[in-house]
């Protein structure tokens, strides 16, 4: 029987795919942005859901994970949907406090894609892009959360971009 395929190596991947992470940002993704991530899908979907989902990585392998990744949306069972969006809930996640550290390790950098003077020229951070979008990919990983657990979370949180309460 073959190896159950890494769930680290999967999310980490599917960041690089959601948010076209650069060779820089990549090194970045440290078993730390990993491990908050999945913390804050466990909490975000419960633990009962996490559980079953963590439980439904040791059913793929390399290659089984592959076809499951391949397959159109709407070609997949119940099942396969709520796990597809779980992996990208946790990935959109990763990304959203990858963003973060990013965010602390070039504060106070140039923010501008590109300011010029005198000839000269300033080149912004490789990661601005991440950065920029980080809130962003906090909703969306609240969104496939949602759909993964068939509700509305999303309606619970109120957001203007900089801080997030929930309603009651």
């Amino acid at each position: 029987m073959a190896e159950a395929f890494s769930h680290s190596k999967a999310v980490k991947d599917k960041m690089g795919q959601l948010a076209n992470v650069t060779t820089q940002a990549e090194v970045r993704i440290t078993a730390q942005i990993l491990s908050v991530a999945a913390k804050e899908l466990s909490e975000t979907a419960g633990s009962d859901v996490y559980d079953d989902y963590i439980s439904s990585w040791l059913t793929y392998s390399e290659i089984s994970y592959g076809i499951f990744d391949a397959k159109a949306f709407d070609a997949l069972t119940d099942d396969e949907k709520v796990m597809r969006n779980l992996i990208y809930g946790e990935a959109y996640f990763g990304l959203y406090f990858l963003a973060i550290a990013l965010r602390k390790l070039v504060k106070g950098n140039v923010n501008t894609i590109r300011e010029s003077a005198s000839g000269a020229s300033v080149q912004a951070s490789p990661f601005d892009d991440i950065i920029s979008n980080a809130e962003l990919y906090r909703e969306q990983a609240i969104n496939c959360v949602s759909s993964a657990l068939g509700n509305d979370i999303s309606g619970d949180v109120y957001s203007d971009g900089s801080m997030g309460v929930f309603v009651a």
